[in-house]
């Protein structure tokens, strides 16, 4: 017993050493309304961007009790602070390369990088970790899991804020950001709002959509024309 733990103690150090290495991996490459902000230095890392999740759901949980009790907060940490350890060394495809095509492999890769960052923890652990993974990639319309689509939830709400924190002359780019925005945060929010509907907790349904619907008037400021509708 004592020796396993040793060794399972020397494979999450090791494992965070790897994971470290976020911190200098950035996202929003090629995102042209986050250039001049970038070439600043302000750039996202990707624990950043965890760190950033994991903050969201901190008071999301608290303005939406209905909702935090249907699920297991702590899963929800746990998935927010794992979800893009596959990006750590091979970066990130931003949205605006997907949507020039890029990134198809982009999932495959990412789990592999997974399994080899943690090839010295406990085999649970890792198994742990890429089931998770699987399950966050997964379309949005085969979501059923309210943990699952609240990480999505917060995910796009995360990546949306920082962009319009540090985006520069987001008019210009609004037919970009339409496209970004329909793809991701409205797709996800409509399944959630979906399901909690189905399941009949309506009290969690109003939170989200109202959560969603404050979300979608910070996007329209932006010179963007998400319709509210389109969460229906």
């Amino acid at each position: 017993m004592k020796n396993n733990t040793h060794k399972s103690l020397d494979g999450i150090y090791q494992f965070m050493a790897e994971a470290y290495h976020g911190n200098w991996q950035y996202r929003w490459a090629g995102t042209p309304y986050l250039q001049k902000n970038i070439k600043a230095g302000k750039n996202e890392s990707v624990s950043g961007h965890q760190w950033a999740c994991i903050g969201f759901w901190f008071y999301l949980s608290r303005i939406c009790p209905a909702l935090s009790k249907l699920v297991d907060t702590t899963e929800i940490y746990e998935r927010l602070w794992s979800h893009d350890l596959g990006e750590t060394f091979k970066g990130d495809v931003s949205q605006v390369f997907q949507l020039a095509g890029h990134g198809v492999n982009k999932h495959r890769i990412e789990r592999k990088e997974i399994q080899k960052m943690g090839k010295n923890i406990p085999k649970k652990i890792l198994q742990q970790l890429v089931e998770w993974f699987d399950e966050f990639e997964s379309e949005f319309i085969d979501m059923k899991k309210l943990e699952i689509l609240i990480v999505k939830f917060v995910d796009t709400i995360e990546g949306n804020h920082f962009a319009f924190v540090f985006g520069n002359d987001l008019h210009k780019h609004r037919a970009t950001i339409n496209k970004i925005v329909n793809r991701s945060f409205v797709l996800v929010a409509r399944q959630l709002l979906k399901i909690l509907k189905q399941r009949g907790y309506k009290k969690a349904y109003q939170e989200v959509r109202i959560v969603a619907l404050h979300h979608l008037k910070m996007v329209n400021k932006t010179g963007a024309q998400i319709n509210p509708n389109s969460l229906e």
